[in-house]
């Protein structure tokens, strides 16, 4: 409140008044002071875990193009008994954030062939592709973005081969033009894998 008070000062002067307070107006009130003995360094390692997944899940959503609205099986996998029971009592943060229709959190978990995975700390993730997304649309799609990244990489590559160009140049154009094709092949690579991934 205290620090909000210079952006937002009738506000905060209202809800201040009828918070229980010392002194006639937060105008002139103490800045809070840091309380060490209120800090929880196992909470914090726990919310930074739980955050940590849900990144993580929507991360693959996002890469096989799964919108939040559309439901997933998520298997959380953990050799730590306390973190799965950790994982557990955060069930409800789970499935509000990252809209599973089936939840396994456990030290043994069965992991069928096609999943994208992802680690966190402590654990790790898994997303069956089975009723996720349409394999043969998928791979369709994968290999037309492998057809755009192969022209990039080969218009750039056509480019820095062109020793007029990387001579007159300035140094900087040169190397941004590197930067596209360590960029482009990069992409290109994990296309590659990723429709390999599909196909076995």
């Amino acid at each position: 409140m205290r620090m909000l008070h210079p952006f937002m000062p009738f506000v905060t002067e209202e809800i201040w008044q009828k918070l229980p307070h010392e002194g006639p107006s937060i105008t002139v009130a103490e800045w809070p002071q840091i309380r060490p003995d209120l800090h929880d360094e196992q909470a914090s390692e726990e919310m930074k875990r739980l955050v940590s997944i849900i990144k993580s899940v929507r991360n693959i959503r996002a890469e096989v193009d799964t919108p939040m609205s559309k439901q997933i099986k998520l298997l959380i996998k953990t050799e730590n008994q306390a973190i799965a029971e950790e994982l557990k009592g955060e069930r409800n943060y789970l499935e509000r954030f990252c809209n599973p229709d089936e939840l396994v959190i456990d030290t043994t978990v069965d992991v069928p062939e096609k999943a994208m995975s992802a680690v966190v700390t402590g654990a790790e993730l898994f997303l069956p592709l089975e009723g996720l997304i349409d394999f043969d649309k998928e791979i369709n799609r994968l290999n037309k973005e492998l057809e755009k990244w192969t022209k990039e990489v080969e218009r750039v590559q056509k480019k820095l081969a062109n020793a007029n160009f990387v001579n007159k140049a300035p140094e900087a154009v040169v190397n941004e033009e590197k930067q596209k094709e360590k960029d482009y092949l990069e992409k290109q690579s994990k296309v590659k894998a990723r429709i390999q991934e599909l196909q076995n």
